[in-house]
């Protein structure tokens, strides 16, 4: 909640460090003085060639403006699940990841994800229906797809074999061959 002494100590903050950064609170260099006895005849000093331009208030730098922290400790309450991706086969893989809304069934792409050959990456999510589209290789027209619900402390795990995705989840034991990759699997709600 915003405070009107929190909004007047800012905008006092801002202003001096506009005045600061115009030059306005700095001090004249030398005080002038009135002498009794004058040594010598004062001097004409030489007019001004540049006539002085008021300089334009600067604008604020982009790392000047607040941002809101985010503190790792609050986050961590929400991504309690994680799905890992490894890629075994020869080829690349693409994975895009879309978030679905459980209102409307409309999917929001969250980005894509690629792997190279032997390496794997694992995220940590919060609970939620996620559309999963895998391309082998990336620049693929065909994918296999899988819509997942995440519940806390859920972990799937997605590998990619030659021709496949396999799929798995903590705490489930396939009965069936057919349980074990993305095709045919019932843990893809299709």
């Amino acid at each position: 909640m915003v405070t009107w002494p929190r909004v007047r100590a800012c905008a006092v903050i801002m202003v001096a460090l506009a005045v600061a950064a115009c030059g306005g609170g700095a001090a004249p260099t030398s005080v002038p003085s009135a002498s009794a006895n004058p040594t010598s005849a004062p001097v004409a000093s030489a007019a001004p060639t540049e006539a002085v331009v008021p300089a334009e208030s600067p604008t604020p730098s982009t790392s000047a403006i607040p941002r809101p922290s985010i503190d790792q400790a609050e986050l961590d309450v929400f991504l309690t699940s994680s799905i890992t991706f490894i890629d075994l086969a020869d080829a690349d893989l693409a994975v895009i990841v879309s978030y679905v809304d459980p209102s409307s069934d409309d999917s929001f792409d969250f980005g894509t994800y690629t792997l190279a050959s032997s390496e794997q990456m694992t995220n940590q999510v919060p609970s939620g229906t996620y559309l999963l589209a895998f391309r082998q290789p990336p620049g693929s027209t065909s994918e296999s797809t899988c819509k997942i619900e995440i519940s806390d402390a859920d972990s799937y795990v997605f590998a990619a074999v030659d021709g496949a995705i396999a799929i798995s989840r903590t705490g489930a034991t396939p009965t069936d061959a057919r349980e074990l990759f993305v095709a045919t699997s019932t843990l893809c709600g299709k």
